[in-house]
């Protein structure tokens, strides 16, 4: 592959009430993307949507204007990675049918400019959350996937937006567990890895461990965050609304 820029984004989290807020959230990532021109590649690290799953002949609302604007970067020749994020419960095949983007079940490797980084959406990785852990297996066990396809979309939609509602109660006040990260970040090194990049934590992360890096990209709700990959160097920014 080549060796050009790659950008890396996560947690977006498109297809919230479409009020003020979020109509500046979504021409702001669309400008962000029309920036892109000639980047070799974006990497999206889960959760670009509020909630997203593949209903084969079924295309839901309010996603139209984000999924042109990814076309359109597709379509100028940058490669675009999808992973799937714990609000992705089945990616499906219409990334890669309809807009030509490679979609990843879990992790992605990537051996570029003399680095070789780990990619994971960053939901129970580490010691620890054996709960979480256990539910994401139920959840994206093939016959929870066969039976929500065979509800109606309105129907799978609000019981997703239900068991977010639920997840997000019991998850908003909780500190950044950076124990945890650093464990992770310690296995990938272990591993051969020289730099660990994970989504999902809505905050920006940047730390060197022994002789290897940690990225949290952080999130589009309100941090507007990215991590750039260039000349073998990885850097933490963040997206000047305009």
């Amino acid at each position: 592959m080549s060796d050009g820029t790659m950008i890396f984004v996560s947690d977006l989290h498109f297809g919230l009430p479409l009020d003020a807020h979020e109509r500046h959230r979504r021409g702001s990532f669309l400008r962000f993307l029309d920036s892109l021109h000639g980047v070799d590649r974006l990497i999206i690290n889960g959760d670009l949507f509020q909630f997203w799953f593949d209903m084969g002949s079924t295309m839901p609302t309010g996603y139209f204007d984000i999924l042109t604007g990814l076309s359109m970067l597709r379509e100028r020749g940058t490669r675009i990675d999808y992973l799937a994020g714990n609000h992705d419960w089945w990616l499906g095949d219409f990334w890669e049918r309809e807009l030509g983007v490679t979609t990843h079940p879990g992790d992605l490797e990537i051996s570029a400019q003399g680095r070789r980084i780990l990619v994971q959406h960053g939901d129970g990785v580490g010691p620890g959350d054996h709960g979480y852990k256990f539910l994401k297996r139920i959840l994206r066990h093939r016959a929870t996937l066969a039976l929500a396809r065979a509800l109606h979309p309105d129907l799978l939609h609000r019981l997703a937006r239900r068991m977010d509602r639920l997840s997000h109660a019991h998850t908003a006040e909780q500190p950044v567990d950076t124990q945890r990260l650093r464990a992770a970040a310690r296995l990938a090194f272990a591993q051969g890895y020289d730099t660990l990049i994970l989504g999902h934590v809505h905050a920006q992360v940047h730390e060197k461990i022994d002789d290897g890096q940690l990225l949290v990209i952080g999130d589009w709700l309100t941090l507007h965050s990215y991590i750039k990959f260039e000349s073998g160097q990885l850097t933490g920014l963040r997206w000047e609304a305009k």
